[in-house]
C-alpha cells in the first residue's frame, strides 16, 4: 500500500513582496511598520510583526534584525555618499559634514580661568594684617 500524503493543515504562508520590502528596509521601517504597510496593501485584518519576521527569516535565511542591519547599511552608505555630493556645492551640508564627521566646532574653547581664586593674608606677628 502506498502512504497518502498528509494534508497541511492551517493558513498558507504569506508571501510578500520582496523589492518592495527591501525598499522599506533602507529607509528605515521598523518591523511593525511593515507589517502595518504590507497588511494595508494587501487588505489583512491585522497588522503582525510575527508574519513579517516568519518571512523574513525564510526568504532571506536570517532573522529581522540582522537583515535590517544588513540593509540600513546599505542605506547610510547611498546617504553618505548624497551629503559628499551636496558637500561639494552647499557649504551648509559641508559645515554640517565637517562637524559630525570631523568633530570639528565653530568656537573652540576659550581658556577657562581657574575655578577658585585663593586668597593669601599674610599676619604680623603681633596678630595685625599686613
Amino acid at each position: 500500500m502506498a502512504e497518502e500524503k498528509k494534508k497541511k493543515v492551517g493558513r498558507p504562508p504569506v508571501e510578500l513582496d520582496e523589492h518592495k520590502f527591501e525598499t522599506m528596509m533602507e529607509h528605515g521601517y521598523t518591523c511593525e511598520e511593515i507589517a502595518a504597510r504590507f497588511s494595508r496593501d494587501m487588505h489583512l485584518p491585522t497588522p503582525n510583526a510575527d508574519t513579517v519576521s516568519r518571512w523574513c527569516k525564510r526568504t532571506y535565511g536570517v532573522n529581522f534584525k540582522d537583515f535590517s542591519d544588513k540593509r540600513r547599511r546599505v542605506r547610510d552608505g547611498h546617504l553618505r555618499e548624497l551629503l559628499l555630493k551636496q558637500a561639494e556645492t552647499n557649504p551648509s551640508v559641508l559645515i554640517f559634514c565637517a562637524k559630525n564627521w570631523l568633530g570639528m566646532k565653530d568656537n573652540p574653547e576659550e581658556a577657562k580661568a581657574p575655578a577658585e581664586s585663593i586668597r593669601i593674608v599674610i599676619e604680623k606677628a603681633d596678630g595685625g594684617n599686613a
